[in-house]
Parts: structure tokens; C-alpha cells; sequence
């Protein structure tokens, strides 16, 4: 039993240390963002930082798939993305691009510190054996309303600009329409995945709370 509360306690040990250097990267990585954006405004000769956001567009175009045999097959390619720096040319329309990007960053940052947390939590309870926490359970909850909203960014984004910015996508002598990021729609499986753990998360505390009361 004491073997396998120390395998326990030294895998939470290393999933708490690995979130504290995720968490410290994202703070970094948000940091050099907001600075690295603030110099590509206000410093004309400052290239952009880099791609900041990745548009779905559908292309409908024939193409040939060869194989390492050497064999071709005709395939085509409906589906592609497209990206694009910010910097002082765009006006108010790159700001707006920046701010989506720097959103969902800041998203997957919070939900990375709530993960944190609830390892944390998880970490010193492992002494007296109960790791769960009420806290943890909306903790939780908050996991799956960030994944919510971030897919639901992902799938308005692209119809923001393409209604109030984009006219059309000029590509191999031919115009292209944006479209919705279905690809998002997965994240929005996964947050209802969160929030059933939420509940059995809810459901377990519960359960101990009854154990206790009973001995």
C-alpha cells in the first residue's frame, strides 16, 4: 500500500512540475506576443511576429497523389488554410485579428493554470488520501466552458472576416470563399467529455463525504 501511494505521489509529482513549466512558457510566450505586436505597430521596418491565425477556405481543385511506387492517382483537394502576419498595414482589422489570436492564447493559458490547480489540490491531499476537493470540481467545469468557448471562436472567427473584412481569396488565378471551421466542432465533443468527468468528479466527493459521515 505505502509502495503505491509513493508511485501515486511521484507521478502527481511529475505532472505538477511539467504544468509549472508549461504555465511559466505560456506566460513568456503571451509576454513576448503582446511586445512583439506593440513593435510591429508602432515600428514601420518591424517584421511581424508570425502567422497569427489560420483561416479554413474551400478550394475545390484537381491534384495528383504519387506514390513511392511511383504511381499517380488523381485526388482533389477541397480544403486548405490561410494565414497571415499583423502588422501596421492592416489598421483596425489586423488589431482585431491580434486580439483573437492573443484570446485564445490567454484561453488555453487559463485552462492549463486550472489543470494546474487542480493537480496542486491533488498533490497535497495525496498525505491524507483523498484527492478529491470541491474546488476541483468546478475547476473542472471552468475546463469545459474555456474548450466551449474557444470552439466556438474558432467556428465565428472566419465568418467575422469574411462579412466584415475579407472580399475574397485570389489563388492560382482563381477566388476562393472562406468557410465555417467545423474542425473546431471536436473541440466541442470534448468539452462535453470535461464536464461529464466534472460530474463524476462531483459524484466521487459525494460519495466520500457519505463514507466519512458512515465511519
Amino acid at each position: 500500500m505505502e509502495t503505491h501511494k509513493i508511485k501515486n505521489k511521484k507521478v502527481i509529482d511529475f505532472i505538477y512540475w511539467v504544468l509549472t513549466t508549461l504555465l511559466g512558457a505560456g506566460g513568456i510566450l503571451i509576454l513576448l506576443s503582446v511586445l512583439f505586436f506593440f513593435q510591429s505597430i508602432f515600428k514601420t521596418d518591424y517584421e511581424p511576429f508570425f502567422p497569427v491565425v489560420d483561416i479554413p477556405i474551400n478550394i475545390y481543385e484537381n491534384a495528383f497523389l504519387e506514390l513511392k511506387s511511383g504511381e499517380q492517382y488523381e485526388i482533389l483537394i477541397d480544403d486548405a488554410y490561410l494565414s497571415f502576419n499583423v502588422n501596421n498595414e492592416y489598421g483596425f482589422a489586423g488589431v482585431l485579428n491580434y486580439l483573437f489570436f492573443i484570446l485564445m492564447l490567454l484561453i488555453a493559458f487559463y485552462v492549463l493554470y486550472l489543470l494546474w490547480k487542480i493537480v496542486k489540490s491533488i498533490r497535497s491531499t495525496l498525505k491524507t488520501d483523498n484527492p478529491f476537493h470541491s474546488k476541483n470540481t468546478w475547476r473542472i467545469r471552468k475546463i469545459a466552458l474555456a474548450i466551449l468557448l474557444s470552439a466556438m471562436l474558432e467556428m465565428i472567427y472566419p465568418m467575422i472576416l469574411k462579412y466584415f473584412w475579407f472580399e475574397k481569396v485570389i489563388m492560382f488565378e482563381k477566388s476562393f470563399d472562406l468557410k465555417l471551421n467545423f474542425v473546431a466542432g471536436i473541440d466541442l465533443f470534448w468539452a462535453l467529455i470535461v464536464f461529464v468527468v466534472a460530474e463524476i468528479y462531483r459524484i466521487g466527493l459525494e460519495v466520500k463525504k457519505e463514507q466519512e459521515l458512515t465511519i
